[in-house]
């Protein structure tokens, strides 16, 4: 197949379009600046598009037959909003695909959207898939759980904390036991190819995790090991957090969580545990943070 990727130097997208070229497909490999990352080959046709403002979205769309949509913020800040591109851009590229006669588009949504307008993300993130369930493409919607690989956001997120913001003390939201269900990018890559050459997966929902349920805490204890980083763990209630992000949201936006990131800890991000396999025909892998040692 030919396959739009829209936000392909994203990590996601620096995983899926190798997955996709070792499966056969060509890749028109959309992002804002056009970038071409080490290891592309011929395979792969880099086009710049902006979601943003639609420009180029039309002419980088023509002549293929699937598309991805990875393009997402998971926090607002630089000017950059959650409806301007988590909905908005959902749109444009919607409108731009059907202009072109895409036949498949693939949304990675994420675990727990909700129509809470309360939850900033989340609620944008299930706004963007409503219009996908209403654009008249043949479509699939993918909701992982946290991800991770190389580039990944979430754990290197947690390293960041450890090593900048937790001088020998890292705080635990809550009792910490919020539970996740960590998947590897690499094989929602393989969902996606999956979702995108399988017909009959048209207008499915997928909610997908790993092989095994772990709470925050014992995140945190997994990112301590695979760096060698060693902090004492102190649970703070949520709403002291939630007081403490409401003010770093706006005078000290470096801090590395949001307001809204600790209101959506509230939120379900687990699915069955067979969930994957089930769908996919595939064991997903268990946790792996070796990359984070470097």
């Amino acid at each position: 197949m030919k396959i739009a990727v829209v936000g392909a130097t994203g990590f996601v997208g620096s995983h899926l379009v190798p997955h996709l070229v070792e499966g056969g497909h060509t890749v028109r490999a959309i992002s804002r600046r056009g970038r071409r990352l080490p290891g592309w080959g011929a395979e792969v046709q880099p086009l710049a598009a902006d979601v943003e403002t639609g420009a180029g979205l039309g002419a980088a769309l023509t002549g293929v037959d699937a598309l991805v949509h990875l393009v997402a913020i998971p926090r607002e800040g630089d000017g950059r909003r959650f409806d301007q591109v988590n909905v908005r851009g959902v749109e444009r590229t919607l409108a731009a695909a059907r202009s072109a006669g895409v036949g498949r588009f693939v949304h990675v949504s994420a675990l727990g959207v909700s129509d809470d307008t309360r939850l900033g993300f989340l609620s944008s993130k299930w706004r963007g898939e409503q219009l996908v369930r209403e654009s008249g493409i043949p479509w699939v919607v993918l909701r992982p759980s946290l991800l991770f690989g190389v580039g990944d956001g979430f754990f290197n997120l947690i390293k960041l904390t450890l090593t900048w913001w937790s001088p020998g003390v890292v705080a635990i939201p809550g009792d910490g036991l919020t539970r996740f269900q960590p998947l590897s990018v690499d094989d929602l890559a393989t969902a996606v190819e999956r979702s995108l050459v399988d017909g009959e997966r048209a207008g499915s929902v997928y909610e997908l995790g790993g092989p095994a349920y772990l709470t925050y805490r014992q995140i945190v204890d997994a990112v301590m090991a695979a760096t060698g980083k060693r902090r004492l763990k102190l649970n703070m209630p949520i709403p002291v957090i939630s007081a403490a992000t409401a003010v770093t949201d706006r005078l000290l936006p470096i801090f590395p969580v949001s307001h809204d990131q600790i209101a959506s800890m509230g939120r379900p991000n687990y699915a069955d545990l067979d969930a994957f396999e089930k769908a996919f025909d595939v064991r997903p892998r268990p946790l792996d943070l070796s990359y984070l040692r470097g």
